[in-house]
């Protein structure tokens, strides 16, 4: 069988119609073949609920500075009400779903993040140990993940692209799929680049045609490609046929990086 690991985020995790479409087409990749993981992330959310704090989020070239207490509300709000969120749609689609965090059997270990800025508990992932995904997925369970991780006997923030990057990694993955709000990288035109290889990549961030945050997704994801990956998808959502046949080769509406 073939392994995948999605990662959904942006607008994707508040837009309930959107959400409900991904559900029910991922619901039914293993009937079709295929082992599936998904990764969430939930910023949005994540800043509503802090909202309700006395502090101020705050980020710094976009990685949020995590204190002890705005910590305890992204775990809540991740692997809490985001997670049991998403695995109550996939029983709700008759698939058998399990909601885990990088905390549980030490999916995610990781140290404090290194910088010239002290960002909190902000985690680096140092160790996956995909045992936990792979039991789950010889059940014939989809494992939904929430990139809380595991470090010094503390629960730490990590970002979920590189928490998917890593577990697709690990587990060998033939596909690693990127679902966010825009539909691939794009060239000046404002049109999808539906093939990116990373020399080709490094041109178009120099000749500032790739900008912002696609230049770090860009970046780790040929990183990863040189760590293993066969392929890695970045892809916008339009509708379940469309990720169903990108997933499966019939068609690629977004880019495709090796």
């Amino acid at each position: 069988m073939k392994k995948i690991v999605v990662k959904i985020g942006g607008s994707m995790a508040v837009d309930e119609a959107k959400l409900a479409e991904f559900v029910a087409a991922v619901s039914k990749l293993p009937a079709m073949g295929f082992q599936v993981a998904v990764v969430h992330g939930g910023g949005k959310e994540i800043n509503a609920n802090i909202a309700l704090l006395s502090e101020q989020p705050t980020f710094i070239d976009g990685l949020r500075v995590t204190t002890p207490g705005i910590m305890k509300m992204v775990e809540m709000t991740l692997s809490g009400s985001v997670n049991k969120k998403l695995v109550r749609m996939f029983l709700g689609n008759g698939c058998k779903a399990v909601g885990v965090s990088g905390v549980d059997a030490e999916l995610f270990t990781v140290q404090k993040r290194r910088g010239n800025v002290d960002l909190g508990l902000v985690g680096e992932i140092t160790k996956v140990a995909p045992t936990l995904i792979e039991t789950l997925w010889n059940a014939n369970m989809v494992p939904v993940v929430s990139p809380i991780s595991y470090g010094e006997g503390m629960s730490w923030n990590v970002n979920a692209d590189t928490a998917a990057s890593e577990l697709a990694v690990a587990l060998k993955a033939d596909q690693f799929v990127l679902v966010s709000d825009v539909p691939g990288v794009m060239d000046l035109e404002k049109k999808v680049i539906p093939t990116l290889t990373e020399a080709d990549a490094e041109k178009l961030i120099a000749s500032e045609v790739i900008t912002g945050g696609m230049i770090p997704k860009v970046r780790e994801s040929f990183a990863s490609i040189s760590r293993g990956l066969k392929s890695i998808h970045i892809v916008g959502w339009n509708s379940a046929e469309q990720f169903q046949k990108q997933i499966s080769g019939e068609e690629n509406s977004g880019t495709i990086l090796s």
